[in-house]
């Protein structure tokens, strides 16, 4: 029962997190295209503040409740290599590992108010991507 409730808070966190993403992507960068710069910024700056508020505590629970589940299927009696779901589960959690470097990064650089680099100006858009290998791969453990 623990790991059905891991599994549907996982879910509805990775649904928060990667709907933020696409819509920075997707949704946003066309309200730019057909409002003035004021109202743009007005909408951008509502946007952030409730992202600031969501966006981490879902990150967090994100990685707290997949290193829960991750333990179901990778321990020292099952082992870690046995199988082509222990396989595609660990390229997950690499894959998983690259977004949280990433947020960690440009948190810190917030934080410490410096310049990150250049490529984050497209972390979000590598976020989409790896979230949906991720997403991928989290339906192929299963079958393959």
């Amino acid at each position: 029962m623990e790991h059905t409730l891991a599994l549907i808070i996982h879910l509805m966190c990775a649904i928060i997190f990667l709907g933020f993403v696409f819509a920075d992507i997707m949704v946003l960068p066309v309200i730019k295209k057909v409002v003035d710069e004021e109202t743009y910024q007005n909408i951008m700056n509502a946007i952030s503040s409730r992202a600031r508020m969501i966006f981490p505590l879902s990150v967090l629970i994100l990685v707290l409740s997949g290193g829960f589940m991750f333990s179901k299927y990778i321990n020292s009696e099952l082992g870690v290599f046995n199988s082509s779901l222990q396989i595609f589960l660990l390229i997950k959690v690499i894959l998983a590992l690259v977004i949280v470097a990433g947020i960690i990064y440009s948190l810190s650089r917030k934080i410490l108010k410096k310049q990150a680099h250049p490529i984050m100006k497209h972390f979000h858009k590598i976020v989409l991507l790896l979230g949906i290998c991720i997403v991928i791969l989290a339906k192929l453990m299963f079958v393959a």
